[in-house]
């Protein structure tokens, strides 16, 4: 059992106290509760800039001189990540469209960030689709292609006009952080979780990937390749 847990969260609500940012809070107060260390990431705070495509990242370092590897420094060091954006339109908002943008391809080839580790999703919005939002968010770690994170689970809280304060979302995010502490420290393996993407990523996607950055772990996916070999993960 690991004896220093550290979770962080990562709120990309445009307000200091918005509704999802609130919950983000008091899932890291029921996390530290069952003693982990946590941390909280107000993304608004950061200077981060969008993704040019580039695709520099997979030959060494991202080229874009803002936080975005303060951010990545945070990510890696902890065990578990609570991912929290209000819905806009459907969908999590720009700031945590553009973390995740700039996590993108590298992170998908390399699992390096969120690989093994444990997340939870949690947004907020006037209907239903936030527990939809909050699904995806939690779920883009599991379709990692040579190590997947483990979802300990998604918080979406249907407000309508109400403040989070009126409803039960306190307590939920409570049990979550609590939750995603108690997985880190039992090491819980979710088997069947995402299966079938799992085993599209195992024979397909891991095997192509293997066979590209092998091909240019020397040029176009240096950086790639570096972080795979000293994890590990290839020869």
């Amino acid at each position: 059992m690991k004896k220093d847990i550290k979770i962080i969260a990562l709120i990309s609500s445009g307000k200091i106290n918005g509704n999802s940012a609130r919950l983000a809070r008091e899932a890291l107060k029921g996390a530290e509760k069952e003693g982990a260390t946590v941390t909280e990431i107000f993304l608004p705070k950061y200077n981060l800039e969008y993704c040019t495509g580039c695709l520099a990242c997979l030959k060494g370092r991202c080229p874009i001189n803002d936080d975005f590897e303060e951010l990545k420094k945070l990510v890696n060091d902890a065990d578990g990540i609570i991912l929290s954006s209000p819905t806009f339109a459907g969908a999590a908002n720009a700031r945590m469209k553009n973390f995740i943008d700039r996590i993108g391809l590298f992170e998908n080839m390399t699992s390096s960030l969120f690989g093994g580790k444990y997340v939870v999703g949690i947004s907020t919005a006037g209907s239903m689709v936030a527990k939809k939002v909050a699904k995806g968010l939690a779920y883009m770690v599991t379709g990692s292609s040579f190590k997947r994170g483990y979802v300990s689970g998604f918080l979406g809280v249907k407000l309508g006009s109400k403040d989070v304060k009126d409803t039960e979302g306190y307590s939920l995010a409570s049990e979550i952080g609590r939750k995603i502490t108690r997985d880190i420290k039992n090491n819980k393996k979710y088997h069947l979780q995402n299966l079938f993407v799992r085993m599209i990523n195992f024979f397909i996607l891991k095997p192509s990937y293997r066979k590209i950055i092998l091909k240019g772990k020397e040029d176009n996916f240096k950086s790639v390749y570096s972080n795979l070999r000293e994890r590990g993960l290839v020869e």
